[in-house]
């Protein structure tokens, strides 16, 4: 099983404030762009399951990558950007149980999540046992878990 992870786009944000969940925060021309970038780089690989944080920005980006694989986005609440008081492991948790949904799903699919900058990186970090830098707006991982043991981590863009 392959899951590739992708952070939404740069989005718009004038006054420079943290939006978390926040709506009126659209993709920018860049995050269009970079959404249509990862479109592109995930062409041909059998892509099962195309699932995404509800938030605008996700949403935005998942809508763009999937008209050009030919899915249409699931919303999971459990993609969200951090919660309130919110931790780590709180965040690592949540979305290791929606991935365990997904490897009960098909053991030999792939799946495409949207999601943001911290749950990404923390599930990763994680999973990994590496400390990961934040995954970029517009950046694309994905993990393989076709060996056993630690799955295969590749940075795509």
């Amino acid at each position: 099983m392959k899951i590739y992870f992708a952070r939404h786009g740069e989005y718009q944000n004038p006054k420079a404030i943290v939006p978390y969940q926040l709506s009126g925060f659209p993709l920018s021309e860049r995050g269009i762009q970079q959404a249509n970038l990862q479109a592109d780089k995930l062409i041909g690989h059998n892509i099962r399951t195309l699932s995404c944080s509800p938030i605008e920005r996700c949403l935005e980006t998942a809508t763009i990558i999937g008209h050009v694989i030919g899915l249409h986005p699931n919303e999971h609440s459990e993609l969200i950007e951090r919660l309130e008081d919110e931790t780590r492991e709180s965040i690592i948790t949540r979305m290791a149980e929606f991935i365990g949904k997904l490897k009960l799903m098909s053991k030999n699919s792939t799946h495409l999540i949207v999601s943001h900058g911290d749950p990404i990186t923390f599930y990763l970090s994680h999973v990994t046992k590496k400390s990961l830098e934040l995954i970029p707006m517009g950046g694309l991982v994905v993990l393989d878990y076709s060996q056993s043991g630690i799955p295969k981590y590749t940075e795509i863009i």
